[in-house]
């Protein structure tokens, strides 16, 4: 009797064994198969470092971190051999993300035509802005080739400025070549030219003559007959 007892228990323990148990390597609960080549690559992007825990009420550590599955120990070793990879791409990534910014804004307000470049009675180019005009359609990349008119207080001034942009630079370069030409808001960063030439003129009509300051002393010089 006892014999039927504990065979009955070894029947229904295994019975029950696959219905408690979890399956551990190579099986996976979600997923491709752990140790499969599937497997491995899906796990590629896990972050390295400890994992942000929540325990006894509290964040462990309270500071950001990971969460989810701690990384495998093939991808800890690649993270420790390889370090700082592929987080100093990142970073070189937003450097120069930050950079052709700069560059690009930089494009944009060289190419800028300002009051200065126009005539203030016809709103056509003056020398200045002819110049400024040639200098763009010459010497700037192809990839900032672009002309801006600073945005008069009408909406008439500003396509006659734009209607001369266009026209000058089909006397430049040909009516093949068409330039782009928009109106946007914006403000000189430098001074104009003639208020550039009034500074300097005042600068040298007030300075002072040069004077070489001269003190009396009695000098000592040794000599005897």
């Amino acid at each position: 009797m006892r014999s039927r007892s504990l065979m009955m228990t070894v029947l229904t323990g295994a019975c029950l064994a696959p219905v408690l148990a979890h399956a551990g390597w190579p099986f996976s609960t979600e997923g491709p198969t752990r140790g499969t080549p599937e497997f491995y690559e899906w796990r590629a992007t896990d972050p390295v470092g400890a994992r942000q825990e929540y325990k006894y009420g509290k964040v462990w550590p309270p500071r950001p971190r990971p969460v989810g599955p701690k990384q495998l120990p093939v991808h800890k070793y690649h993270a420790a051999h390889y370090w700082p990879y592929p987080y100093n791409c990142r970073d070189r990534a937003s450097v120069n993300m930050y950079a052709d910014t700069q560059v690009a804004n930089g494009w944009l307000a060289a190419t800028t035509f300002h009051e200065f470049h126009f005539d203030p009675v016809t709103h056509e180019l003056n020398s200045s802005g002819q110049r400024h005009l040639q200098w763009l359609l010459t010497d700037v990349p192809p990839q900032f080739r672009q002309a801006y008119v600073s945005a008069p207080l009408d909406q008439s001034t500003g396509d006659r400025r734009v209607a001369s942009i266009q026209a000058q630079a089909e006397v430049l370069v040909g009516a093949e070549a068409m330039l782009p030409v928009m109106i946007r808001t914006a403000t000189p960063y430098g001074r104009p030219a003639h208020e550039i030439q009034m500074i300097h003129d005042g600068r040298i009509q007030n300075m002072l003559m040069p004077t070489i300051q001269y003190t009396s002393g009695s000098g000592g010089g040794g000599g005897g007959s």
